[in-house]
């Protein structure tokens, strides 16, 4: 039996779900479960592609690594892992926050004296006696 391209996509994607090798999908997640939408998910599609009608032995083989992963205990991690990876989340949240007020500031630093000069050059040419200021009305 011959499979799309598609298809081979989705099967693809099981495999580096099964291998925790995976681009998009975080398996080390304490929510990861093998579902039809993390196989959708990492093969780069949306949710609700992998249907049981459209791929029946895919789905039949996701519903095993699932089945695979709830008895290995191994897998299942720890409370006490639960919590640190949660923390660990929260304190690359806590990171990229700093990281971006940082960028931030720096900006608005940049465009309050770009308003400053803008307005020093205005005064300047208007305290001018050699130069006439023509308005000019916005159209916006």
């Amino acid at each position: 039996m011959e499979i799309s391209k598609t298809e081979q996509l989705y099967w693809d994607a099981l495999q580096r779900l099964s291998n925790g090798k995976t681009k998009y999908v975080d398996t080390n997640s304490v929510r990861f479960k093998f579902t039809k939408d993390a196989v959708g998910r990492e093969a780069g599609k949306g949710k609700g592609y992998v249907r049981y009608e459209r791929y029946p032995l895919l789905c039949d083989a996701i519903a095993k690594a699932e089945d695979s992963r709830k008895k290995n205990g191994s897998l299942t991690p720890s409370h006490a892992a639960k919590v640190e990876y949660e923390r660990d989340l929260k304190m690359k949240a806590r990171r990229m926050y700093n990281q971006l007020k940082l960028e931030y500031d720096l900006l608005m630093t940049d465009y309050l004296n770009v308003v400053r000069r803008n307005f020093e050059l205005e005064t300047g040419l208007n305290d001018s006696q050699d130069i006439k200021l023509v308005s000019i009305k916005n159209t916006r």
